[in-house]
């Protein structure tokens, strides 16, 4: 069920993601993407309201407080959105996204061990946790719940960062100062948690035996990446006329984002193959 529950949080972080750009666009007078903005909406509270479901057959693993601070989160973003400011816009929906990704993070925590293992601790089974709980195995569980639970996301929402602010400074022609100083943060933040994902990439290529399809994915797109923040530096940053066009910057930025998130997606589907390898082999060992 938690592997469920961060599957959902994580579809509905990126639909959030998306919301954020769009809307900051929208605030500032720019209608080109409001019949999109209006469809992901609807999408969001739906995606809000299937969390909702799933944690209330979860026995407690987020707490009815998170559930009510996430509510209240998307509540003040959907309510008079039209009359907050962009910036305002943009603090609201990066402290629900903190938020999701928390609880990402307190989910994963019930997932370090091999489910099998938890059963035999439970019914005492002393003799057989050594055969379910290789070295190996739990190093790869362990490795592979911080990439797709902490490291990527947290890439993925700077990525996201990148996006909403460069995509509103050319749908304006302009940026003020507040606005270039968190781009600039963001695209250094970017630089460096791209460095930690790239690192850990490399080292779950070789524990997950390739069954994670899209992970060369991860330095196949590193020149994509440079391009979208040397072409948000040189174009919006540095240059006195911002000419850039917002649909093509949207665009790249969403690429990017999409193939981390495919990342994320085959390696959450491989954690649950190996929660179910792992009970067969406590049902063959018991």
């Amino acid at each position: 069920m938690a592997l469920s529950l961060i599957k959902q949080i994580s579809h509905l972080c990126r639909a959030i993601q998306r919301h954020r750009g769009l809307g900051m666009s929208l605030i500032a007078g720019y209608e080109e993407f409001e019949e999109e903005f209006s469809t992901l909406q609807k999408q969001v509270t739906r995606r809000m309201q299937v969390l909702q479901a799933f944690a209330g057959q979860s026995n407690n693993l987020l707490a009815p407080a998170q559930l009510e601070k996430l509510s209240a989160a998307w509540s003040t973003i959907e309510r008079d959105w039209q009359g907050d400011s962009v910036m305002e816009n943009f603090e609201y929906h990066s402290h629900f996204i903190e938020q999701l990704l928390q609880l990402m993070m307190i989910l994963a925590r019930y997932l370090e061990r091999p489910v099998a293992v938890q059963f035999a601790d439970a019914n005492q089974d002393d003799g057989i946790v050594s055969q379910l709980e290789p070295r190996k195995q739990m190093f790869s569980q362990v490795g592979l719940l911080v990439f797709v639970c902490n490291q990527l996301p947290a890439l993925v929402e700077l990525v996201a960062k990148i996006r909403g602010l460069s995509t509103l400074a050319s749908s304006r022609g302009s940026q003020d100062e507040l606005e270039s100083s968190k781009l600039r943060y963001f695209i250094q933040g970017t630089r460096v948690q791209h460095e930690k994902v790239r690192n850990q990439a490399d080292r779950l290529l070789e524990v997950t035996d390739n069954n994670i399809q899209s992970l060369p994915l991860i330095k196949a797109y590193e020149f994509k990446l440079l391009f979208l923040m040397t072409t948000v530096e040189r174009e919006i940053l540095e240059s006195k006329v911002i000419t850039m066009n917002s649909r093509q910057l949207f665009e790249l930025a969403t690429e990017i984002i999409d193939v981390y998130l495919k990342v994320v997606d085959e390696g959450l589907s491989l954690l649950v193959n190996w929660q179910e390898q792992s009970l067969e082999h406590w049902f063959k060992y018991s």
